[in-house]
C-alpha cells in the first residue's frame, strides 16, 4: 500500500485542485485499484475466506486515514456491503456477489442510516412489502424522515446498495432484513424508476466521500434481494426464521461491529503521522534562537501525545489479537458480548483522544499548521465525523459500559488501591491497578445509578488499562518505557476529578504526577530520534512541507499565482 500511495493516482494534491465532484469520482477510482490489487477487501475481515489477512488490513485502513479518511470511508462502505452479504446471505448468494463486492467490480453503498433516527436503527422506518401474487418485494420510503441518508458511494457510482429495512409479510412488522438492492444499471448511470438519489452535501469534510440521500418509491426489488442466511419466505408465501425477533434485530446489527475497528485504527496512525510531522517540525523552527523543542514548556504538550499515539497503536493491536482469538468462538450476533463491549468502547475512546490532539498538534505548528497543504486541518475536520459515525460515542459507551456490567460480577471495591504521593507513579503497574480501581468503582456506581455521565470516563480508563497492559509487555528500550510512564501519567491526570470523587488521589498526589509529567517530557524530547522511529510513520506520508528543514521553500514553491479577474471570472462564468 505504502508504495501504491506513489502512484500518479493518489496524488495528494488532487484534493486542492479538483472540482467536488471530480474529487469523489477520483476517490472511487482510487478505491477500486486498491480491491483490485487486494490491498483491501471485505474477505479479509473476520469470518471472511482470507480471514489471515485481518491484522494486515486494519493496520492497512489506519494508514489509509491517515493518508485520506474519504478513501477509508469509500472502501470501508465497500467493505461494509461484504460483510452484510457474508453475515446475513445464503450460499447461493454468497457465492453469486462475493467476487463482485471483494474486488470492487461494481460499486455498493451500505444504506442503513435514515435521516430521522441516525444511530437508533431499533426505529428504522423503511419497508420491503412482500407480494405473493408475482413473488416480488416492494421497498418504501414511508416519509421524508426514512430517507436513507449520509449513504456513501450512492451519490454517483453505487449500482446497488445493502440496504437495512423491516420486511413486511402479509401485513405482520417481520422484522430487520439486510436486501440486495440495485441502485442504477451502471456507474453515472441515473437511478432505475422508483429510486431517488438526491445529494446530502454539503458536508464539513470529507469531499472526496461521495455521500447521498436515498428514497424509494415502492419500488419492485425481486425476492431473491432478502439476503436469506437465516430467513426466508417459502413456496407458499410464509415468512420462515429459526431466529426470534428480538435476535434478528441483533444479528442485524452485528454487522457494524468490525466496522468500528476502523476508527481505532485510524485515529492511531492519524495521530503517529502528525505527532512525527510537529515532532520534525520543532527540531528545525527557531525562536528567538531556540529550537522549538528546547522550550520546557513545548515539550510538555507534545511529548504526551506522542505517548498517546503509540498507546493508541497498542490499543489497536489489542483489538486484532482479541478479534483473532475470539472471534471463531464466539460470533458478533449479541450485544452482549465482550468483544461488541471492547470495540465500542475502543472506538469512543480513541475518535475522541485524536480530535483532541490534533488541536493542540496545530497550535503546536502554528500558522504554518493551519495551511492545508500540511494537511492537519484537513485530518482534524475529516476525522472528527468519527465520534458520530458507526454509533454515536455517548451511546458506544453506554453500550460498552453495559456488556461489563453484564460479563463482570460485582466486585468489592474496599480494597486499598495503591497511593500517590509527591514523588508521582513508582511505576506502570501501579498506574494500571489504579486505573483498573477506578473502572470498577465507576462500574458498581453505574450499576447503581445508570448515569450516563459515568460511562465516558469508566471507558478511558478500561480502554487504558487493556492498553497499558499490552504496552508493557511489547516494551521496546528506554524511551519506549518512559513514553508509557508518561501515558500512565497523563491519563491519570485526565481522570483526576474522577479519582479525587473516588478517593484514590488527593492534592499531593496531583502535585506529583504534575511534576512527573513535565520531567518524563523532558526526558523523552531529550531523544527524538528515537521517538520517531518509535512512531513509525511511513515516509510517503511524511511529504508535507513541515515535516522538512526547507519548509519555507516548499510552502512558496507550491503556491500559485492568481489575479483577481480569473477569480471573477470563475464565479461569475461565462456569460
Amino acid at each position: 500500500m505504502i508504495d501504491f500511495l506513489d502512484e500518479p493516482l493518489f496524488d495528494p494534491r488532487a484534493r486542492y485542485e479538483s472540482d467536488v465532484d471530480d474529487l469523489m469520482l477520483l476517490t472511487v477510482e482510487r478505491a477500486k485499484a486498491l480491491h483490485a490489487k487486494g490491498i483491501v477487501g471485505g474477505e479479509a475481515w473476520c469470518g471472511g475466506s482470507r480471514a489471515d489477512r485481518f491484522p494486515d488490513l486494519v493496520r492497512t485502513m489506519g494508514w489509509l486515514s491517515a493518508w485520506d479518511i474519504s478513501l477509508v470511508a469509500t472502501t470501508g462502505n465497500q467493505q461494509l456491503a461484504g460483510s452484510a452479504l457474508l453475515s446475513h446471505g445464503s450460499p447461493a448468494q454468497v457465492a453469486a456477489y462475493r467476487d463482485e463486492i471483494d474486488r470492487m467490480e461494481r460499486v455498493y453503498a451500505f444504506a442503513a442510516t435514515e435521516i430521522g433516527r441516525g444511530t437508533n436503527l431499533m426505529a428504522i422506518g423503511t419497508q420491503v412489502h412482500y407480494r405473493h401474487e408475482d413473488r416480488s418485494l416492494r421497498i418504501d420510503t414511508p416519509s421524508d424522515d426514512a430517507a436513507k441518508y449520509w449513504i456513501g458511494n450512492s451519490l454517483f457510482s453505487a449500482t446497488h446498495a445493502m440496504v437495512l429495512a423491516r420486511l413486511v409479510v402479509d401485513g405482520t412488522d417481520e422484522g430487520h432484513h439486510w436486501f440486495r438492492v440495485p441502485l442504477r444499471p451502471a456507474e453515472g448511470a441515473s437511478p432505475f424508476p422508483g429510486v431517488r438519489i438526491r445529494r446530502a452535501d454539503p458536508k464539513g469534510g470529507l469531499p472526496g466521500n461521495q455521500t447521498g440521500m436515498i428514497h424509494f418509491d415502492h419500488y419492485r426489488i425481486t425476492l431473491d434481494a432478502l439476503l436469506s442466511g437465516w430467513a426466508r419466505i417459502d413456496e407458499s408465501g410464509r415468512y420462515v426464521s429459526e431466529f426470534a425477533s428480538r435476535e434478528r434485530y441483533l444479528r442485524c446489527l452485528g454487522t457494524f461491529s468490525q466496522e468500528r475497528i476502523f476508527p481505532v485504527t485510524g485515529a492511531a496512525a492519524v495521530l503517529r503521522r502528525f505527532s512525527a510531522i510537529t515532532l520534525r517540525y520543532s527540531t528545525h523552527r527557531e525562536a528567538s534562537g531556540k529550537r522549538l523543542l528546547g522550550f520546557p514548556h513545548y515539550r510538555e504538550r507534545l511529548m504526551p501525545i506522542a505517548a498517546e499515539a503509540l498507546a493508541l497503536r497498542h490499543l489497536t493491536e489489542h483489538i486484532i489479537e482479541e478479534w483473532t482469538t475470539r472471534y471463531p468462538t464466539e460470533p458478533i450476533t449479541l450485544h452482549g458480548r465482550p468483544l461488541h463491549g471492547l470495540t465500542s468502547g475502543a472506538k469512543a475512546h480513541a475518535s475522541w483522544a485524536v480530535n483532541t490532539a490534533l488541536v493542540e498538534l496545530r497550535e503546536l505548528c502554528g500558522g504554518h499548521g493551519f495551511h492545508s497543504h500540511n494537511e492537519m486541518v484537513t485530518a482534524r475536520v475529516d476525522g472528527e465525523i468519527n465520534t458520530t459515525f458507526g454509533g454515536d460515542n455517548n451511546v458506544m459507551c453506554y453500550e460498552s459500559i453495559r456488556v461489563s456490567a453484564r460479563n463482570s460480577a460485582a466486585q468489592d471495591i474496599s480494597s486499598n488501591p495503591p497511593v500517590i504521593t509527591e514523588d508521582g507513579l513508582h511505576s506502570c503497574a501501579q498506574g494500571i491497578a489504579l486505573l483498573e480501581a477506578l473502572a470498577q468503582r465507576l462500574l458498581h456506581r453505574w450499576r447503581d445509578s445508570q448515569r450516563a455521565a459515568l460511562c465516558r470516563p469508566h471507558v478511558h480508563a478500561s480502554c487504558a488499562v487493556a492498553l497499558l497492559r499490552r504496552w508493557t509487555d511489547h516494551t521496546s528500550g528506554e524511551v519506549d518505557r518512559a513514553l508509557r510512564q508518561l501515558y500512565t501519567v497523563t491519563c491519570l491526570l485526565s481522570l483526576t476529578d474522577h479519582l479525587v470523587a473516588e478517593d484514590l488521589l488527593d492534592s499531593a498526589g496531583t502535585r506529583g504526577l504534575l511534576a512527573q509529567r513535565a520531567a518524563l517530557s523532558d526526558d523523552c524530547a531529550d531523544h527524538p530520534t528515537e521517538v520517531l522511529d518509535l512512531l513509525d510513520v511511513p515516509e510517503v506520508l511524511l511529504g508535507v512541507p513541515l515535516a522538512h528543514p526547507d519548509y519555507i521553500h516548499r510552502t512558496v514553491t507550491a503556491a500559485r499565482d492568481t489575479e483577481p479577474k480569473l477569480v471573477r471570472e470563475r464565479a461569475i462564468g461565462p456569460r
